[in-house]
């Protein structure tokens, strides 16, 4: 069963009932949230229990808003490994590094846990059409699953999406559209269309039930590190949420007596020089990031110039002591390598920007060597083939010398 009792605003405390669709009301960066009757959980419900639950996120489901889990939008999403990082830790000087790896998700990305939840509670709730703008990766996996719970998805995704996640939205049936101009229209775009036809807009922050999906990350973090909270997690930042929702996640995990009270991991966010509106307000001491301009950045997860998240996010990284910081995408994709090379994690760039962003935390003395650092792997590398380029082709013919085109392969 589920304790969650209804939905509410988390800084003006407005309050609003579950049992209907609702959309975020606020304007000024204000998140709706789903409230569970966290006391009587805490009674009823024990660690072990959670132990004893399916290996995926819905092991978490009593924290969890669908009514009935038995009846879950379920790809399979979550529990994902939680990776020590032995030889990048030794090469760091770094004790306790791990990788969350997301890259194992049905989709190929952490997107898919917000989707199975929100397809889940919107189909209880009797969503027909639901419509979103997506980078890519959001898109695909809104199709995946609502193509399985029978409701209808409009995407609108960017001329540059990658193309697995396009023909993942495509083959799914969704109504796919590519946009034809500036990034930056795409939110009032799918705003527009859903007011004037009765659509649900599930953007980002426009529902409250993604965010609940992804807090599952920060609650299979602590469970994987035996109910202990890490020091550092560092989290690569498009729209914010995947952050907000750890923290989430992190927070009512407190109030259940399930990890120490006293101790509050830092949240370090990574971004692409070319689109990093949440690095530019924090090193400014801006509550809210300014509109970023055209994104210069690769095509996918981080393509995100007005991140909804900001203001939540912004005020997260200076509760915890947190920072963030901007990379390359030379630094990104050489990450990408460094870690394939190094631990066998295939993660795509813009994940690969936090071991960049590591690097540069503890050259600052942001991130000490002694602390338990959790890096998060968003996707698989898989999603990413075209931002990769073309890899080096050793050609050797049949019958001909197999170590003599090895070595030849490490001249090149």
């Amino acid at each position: 069963m589920s304790y969650f009792t209804h939905l509410e605003c988390a800084e003006s405390g407005e309050r609003f009932p579950g049992d209907r669709p609702q959309l975020n009301p606020s304007l000024s960066g204000d998140i709706l949230e789903a409230r569970y009757d966290l006391a009587r959980l805490r009674r009823e419900i024990r660690k072990d229990d959670i132990h004893r639950g399916p290996s995926s996120l819905w092991r978490y489901a009593p924290m969890l808003p669908v009514t009935d889990p038995l009846n879950a939008i379920s790809l399979g999403e979550g529990w994902t490994p939680l990776i020590e990082l032995k030889m990048l830790g030794r090469a760091l000087g770094c004790e306790q590094l791990f990788l969350k790896d997301e890259g194992r998700n049905p989709s190929g990305t952490f997107k898919d846990r917000g989707a199975s939840v929100a397809v889940s509670r919107l189909r209880e709730l009797g969503v027909g059409t639901v419509v979103l703008n997506s980078s890519g990766n959001a898109g695909a996996a809104w199709a995946l699953y609502t193509a399985r719970a029978a409701i209808r998805c409009v995407n609108l995704l960017p001329a540059d999406v990658l193309p697995a996640s396009l023909q993942q939205s495509v083959l799914a049936g969704a109504e796919t559209l590519l946009l034809d101009g500036p990034w930056q229209a795409a939110g009032g775009m799918v705003s527009e269309a859903a007011n004037a036809h009765g659509w649900f807009n599930c953007n980002t922050l426009k529902e409250p039930y993604r965010l609940e999906g992804k807090k599952t990350m920060g609650y299979e973090i602590c469970e994987q590190l035996g109910w202990e909270l890490p020091d550092v997690v560092i989290y690569p930042t498009g729209g914010a949420l995947g952050a907000i929702a750890i923290f989430k996640a992190f927070a009512e995990l407190k109030q259940l007596g399930w990890v120490d009270p006293a101790r509050t991991p830092r949240l370090i966010v990574t971004q692409y020089e070319g689109c990093a509106p949440i690095v530019k307000a924090f090193e400014e001491g801006r509550e809210r990031a300014e509109a970023w301009g055209e994104p210069h950045v690769l095509p996918g997860g981080l393509k995100s110039p007005a991140p909804p998240g900001d203001k939540a996010v912004l005020r997260i990284l200076r509760a915890t002591g947190g920072t963030a910081i901007a990379v390359s995408t030379q630094q990104a994709l050489a990450c990408v390598t460094e870690l394939a090379r190094a631990e066998g994690i295939f993660a795509c760039p813009e994940a690969a920007t936090v071991l960049a962003g590591l690097r540069t935390a503890l050259a600052r003395g942001e991130v000490k060597a002694m602390e338990r650092i959790v890096l998060m792997n968003t996707g698989s590398g898989l999603k990413s083939i075209p931002n990769l380029g073309e890899p080096p082709r050793v050609m050797v013919g049949a019958g001909g010398d197999l170590a003599g085109a090895v070595a030849r392969g490490k001249e090149k």
